[in-house]
């Protein structure tokens, strides 16, 4: 399991990425979450991603199992970096 903790940017913009993380996760063979506090998001779903936005300012972990966790969390923080979700 590979997990990697950030904080999200106070603000965060209106871009929809739940095609773009889909598109990512796609790419491997791994499972990997998204969780604010008690909360869930799996990338892979755009339901729970656009709850994304309602959690600005606020620390997240990008968890990842399977054969390539670390590249699938990678991947994940650098397209959410990249679109200025997170450092």
């Amino acid at each position: 399991m590979k997990t990697i903790g950030l904080p999200l940017y106070p603000t965060i913009p209106a871009t929809d990425e739940a095609p773009i993380l889909q598109k990512v996760c796609q790419k491997y063979t791994g499972n990997v979450m998204i969780r604010i506090r008690d909360i869930e998001l799996d990338p892979r779903k755009q339901p729970g991603i656009a709850e994304l936005s309602n959690h600005g300012g606020e620390f997240m972990q990008i968890v990842a199992e399977g054969p390539d966790e670390g590249g699938l969390a990678a991947a994940i923080h650098q397209q959410l970096a990249k679109d200025k979700y997170c450092y």
